[in-house]
């Protein structure tokens, strides 16, 4: 065989390797495309839930009549800082009034929380969908989303449970039963802010990782 010809050949092996492994090369690099947008998408979305979950635990707790300062401290912790929000300039004066004074807001605040208020579920829908991504973040990131999961599940448990108590409130029932069901209720909204802040947390820990 000349030079020539086994040049050729050489030529023709690469060409056909080449057409072999570039459905393989592109599908690897729209894969990893893919993976980034995704994980970008998961951050994003995992940022707009943890401002929620923050201010709905604040009102759960102004509902409840069981605010404090330190729980307001913790939510401005975790809020954004955005300038000209009247939601956390109303929370810092809240921190400047004396005890006397923050105890009757809150006293006040509870009084109007007697008309009933109605928990809500958050949806992760892109943490949901981008499993591929999600398998993309490191061990311990993958295992901070995988708990996030757990707790907001936890979160609907809740969300579901002072629902159905509620419900039984509006019935013909014994007054030993109204006063349990009421109590209930109250019992499953404190659980609710307490799991809240609990994903706050979760969501704080895998912003720390990658």
């Amino acid at each position: 065989m000349t030079e020539d010809s086994i040049e050729k050949y050489v030529l023709l092996l690469l060409g056909w390797l080449l057409g072999l492994l570039s459905p393989v090369i592109v599908d690897g690099i729209k894969r990893r495309r893919d993976n980034k947008m995704g994980r970008a998408a998961i951050r994003v979305e995992l940022r707009q839930l943890r401002e929620r979950l923050v201010m709905a635990a604040y009102g759960v707790e102004d509902h409840l009549g069981t605010q404090t300062k330190e729980k307001i401290r913790w939510a401005l912790e975790h809020l954004s800082n955005r300038e000209d929000d009247k939601i956390r300039s109303a929370m810092e004066m809240r921190l400047n009034l004396s005890d006397e004074q923050f105890a009757a807001v809150a006293s006040h605040l509870a009084g109007e929380g007697n008309q009933s208020i109605r928990l809500q579920n958050y949806a992760t829908p892109l943490l949901d969908a981008r499993v591929s991504a999600l398998w993309s973040f490191g061990t311990e990131a993958q295992r901070t989303l995988l708990e996030l999961k757990t707790a907001m599940g936890f979160l609907e448990d809740a969300v579901d449970q002072s629902r159905y108590f509620n419900e039984l409130t509006f019935k013909d029932l014994p007054s030993v039963n109204y006063d349990i069901a009421v109590k209930s209720v109250d019992e499953y909204f404190a659980l609710y802010a307490k799991r809240a802040r609990r994903a706050v947390e979760l969501i704080d820990k895998f912003n720390g990782q990658r």
